[in-house]
């Protein structure tokens, strides 16, 4: 409503006057003029808050509240899931190469060369002949360099046989060849034998050698060291092309230590069942909201390892299971944390009838590089690896038996917000406390206390009540498919506790002391239970009652615009008769009072027409309220009352009310949505009007 500067409305009402009869100089009028300074209207959601209302088909109006008094998420504060990293050390399980042959070819031709004059001479001399050899002792060759440098530079062996076999393609046989094999740089001994009778005809004869333990060059000489030959009796085919053939064959070697090019091998192959220690719970699955799968890995070997983590139980919505590959350089550290929300664990083992556990697989492998690297056994890999951070959405299986304890005083109330002071006294109440269970397993609660507070007048009440208070309640679970949470109610009224004291003291907070028992007959539903994101253990404080009582002192509080402004000056006004108007349908007596505001919220006066002289509404035979009970209130003001009228720009209006007691009906009465109090300041203006002002 837009406020009218009061001069300027007084001003133009004078007008008529003074055009019509002009006087002398100075003269002044005395005039008086109605117009109103406050209008409003409280009704029924002045009382309560139009949510909290249900009319009836009469008109009458039923209260429902329901506030609540805990939300104790389970998911979060009742289970933990432990961190399952595991981080030690690893040496290489193994470090093998591949199996290797090498062949030393010595021709006749090599041998006669070897042996000069006489022998060999007359042995090259007589290629392409046949003649009749002699006996020749204490023969010999050259050392024979022997390349194994493709397969390694130097290698030192845990396990590892090498085959050494002698084919003779010579013309005659040998007998006592003395073989020796030797590392190049360091003139270590390999390989000395001696093979007594090697036939010629090229049938191999063979030898296997461990070399455990050895430390072989990838440089070698291999040597005759000394043979001999009985010779023949019948003359033979000389060809200096013919071949004494000797092989060798390393095979089944796994390193200690080696300069080598490696085949692609795993040097780690740990898979394993992991457990959690839940402490009681032994669930079978686990859905994940949050968490992380964690690698780290600092690697001391001189080759890039590749690592593989598989938990195959763990599986996404398009069910993928959690498969992570990454790559760690020589002298390198990698940390990652891979996100596995949305994932669901199974957490049975290897068996399928475990229970709080995962497989998990955990591989490093070295892949073909063709470039020489060094690696030992003593070589090793910090490794950390597993899940952490984990926040589950789900858990199935045994949730296991356990006490949860619940309490607080922050539980609001503001179902009595706008009630400002006096008492009421309700007729029936009747509230019920419903539980619910989120849980997918059997639970006893027990409310150990339940009380309000006043925050104004600090008044404490706590709820009495025997058959609730300290008493064990067994709640209904939660079932699944769909998820439905289970619901046990309790009716509190008047004829089992003191619900109507605790409500009638217009507690604004509520505080509580509650516990609860999961599953206090152990596993009874054999691996059934089940907790997801939403399972919560919540109780709340549902009211329903008609809405009837009786008023003690019942203080409302409004606020109302003024629609008169004294522009800035009240010079000529006078004193103000001030009526106020009242049309109460509701049934109690009420007293006003109204406190004047400037613009910037100060108060300026109070206006106080004292008493309850503002009637009730007169109760029909139907203890009904059908016709308005109109008041008119008078105060004349002036001097800083004036002037707190005169400027004001708001004004709150304090109703207090007071139930009417009428025989016929009872002293609770009931209010009706149809009930209203319209209230109207008027004010009589005194305006002295002179001619000076033209």
């Amino acid at each position: 409503m837009t406020r009218r500067p009061i001069g300027f409305l007084l001003v133009i009402m004078a007008l008529f006057t003074i055009v019509s009869c002009r006087k002398d100089l100075n003269t002044g009028w005395d005039t008086r003029y109605k117009l109103p300074i406050v209008t409003g209207e409280l009704d029924l959601y002045d009382l309560v808050p139009d949510s909290l209302t249900v009319i009836g088909d009469d008109q009458s109006v039923t209260l429902v509240y329901k506030t609540e008094l805990l939300d104790y998420d389970l998911t979060e504060e009742a289970i933990e899931i432990p961190d399952t990293s595991v981080e030690y050390f690893v040496s290489l399980d193994s470090l093998s190469l591949e199996d290797q042959d090498l062949t030393i070819p010595i021709s006749l031709g090599q041998i006669a060369i070897d042996l000069g004059f006489p022998y060999g001479t007359l042995i090259i001399a007589a290629n392409g002949t046949e003649v009749a050899l002699d006996p020749i002792y204490g023969l010999s060759t050259d050392p024979t360099p022997v390349d194994a440098t493709t397969f390694f530079e130097t290698a030192t062996f845990q396990h590892a046989y090498l085959d050494i076999s002698l084919a003779n393609g010579l013309p005659v046989d040998l007998d006592t060849v003395v073989f020796s094999l030797k590392n190049s740089v360091g003139g270590e001994t390999v390989v000395y034998d001696t093979f007594f009778t090697v036939p010629a005809g090229g049938v191999p004869v063979v030898e296997t050698y461990d070399l455990s333990g050895m430390t072989v060059e990838g440089n070698l000489l291999g040597q005759i060291a000394y043979f001999s030959t009985p010779g023949s009796a019948d003359p033979v085919l000389i060809d200096t092309s013919d071949v004494l053939v000797i092989d060798m064959r390393a095979y089944d070697m796994e390193l200690q230590e080696a300069v080598a090019v490696f085949p692609e091998q795993n040097l780690i192959n740990n898979a394993n069942d992991v457990q959690y220690d839940m402490g009681g719970p032994e669930f079978t699955t686990m859905g994940i909201e949050e968490g992380y799968v964690v690698i780290y890995v600092e690697n001391t070997i001189g080759d890039t390892i590749h690592i593989v983590y598989d938990i195959p139980g763990a599986v996404d919505a398009l069910g993928n299971h959690v498969h992570i590959e990454t790559a760690v350089g020589p002298d390198e550290i990698v940390d990652q944390a891979f996100d596995i929300a949305g994932y669901t664990i199974d957490l049975t083992g290897t068996s399928g009838n475990e229970v709080n556990t995962f497989y998990q697989e955990f591989s490093a492998r070295i892949n073909y590089t063709g470039i020489p690297t060094h690696i030992s056994l003593d070589d090793s890999l910090r490794v950390i690896y597993g899940l952490e951070n984990i926040v589950p959405n789900e858990l199935r299986g045994y949730l296991g038996q356990y006490e949860i304890a619940m309490a607080d005083t922050t539980a609001g109330v503001d179902l009595f917000d706008q009630f400002t002071g006096g008492t009421i006294e309700f007729g029936d109440i009747n509230i019920d406390l419903e539980i619910e269970n989120g849980l997918g397993a059997g639970g006893v609660v027990t409310i150990n206390s339940l009380g309000g507070i006043n925050s104004e007048t600090g008044e404490v009440i706590m709820l009495d009540c025997p058959a609730v208070i300290g008493t064990p309640i067994s709640v209904n679970r939660a079932i699944d498919n769909p998820y439905v949470p289970g619901y046990t109610t309790i009716t509190l009224n008047s004829a089992n506790s003191n619900i109507n004291d605790l409500i009638e003291m217009f507690p604004d907070k509520l505080f509580y002391d509650v516990s609860m028992s999961v599953n206090p007959n152990g596993n009874e539903f054999n691996y059934q239970d089940f907790v997801i994101s939403t399972s919560k253990i919540n109780i709340s404080f549902n009211l329903s009652m008609p809405l009837e009582f009786m008023a003690n002192d019942l203080t409302l509080e409004s606020e109302f615009p003024v629609t008169l402004d004294a522009d800035g000056g009240t010079d000529g006004i006078g004193d103000i008769d001030l009526t106020l108007y009242a049309d109460n349908s509701f049934p109690l007596n009420a007293s006003v009072s109204i406190v004047f505001y400037d613009d910037f919220g100060v108060a300026l006066d109070t206006l106080n027409f004292g008493g309850y002289n503002i009637k009730a509404g007169e109760l029909s035979d139907d203890c009904r309220v059908h016709t308005p009970m109109g008041t008119e209130l008078h105060q004349l003001v002036d001097g800083t009352m004036k002037d707190a009228v005169l400027n004001a720009a708001n004004a709150k209006a304090t109703v207090t009310f007071n139930t009417e007691s009428i025989p016929t009906c009872s002293d609770i009465v009931k209010i009706y949505s149809d009930y209203t109090m319209k209230i109207q300041l008027v004010g009589d203006i005194n305006y002295t009007l002179s001619t000076s002002d033209f």
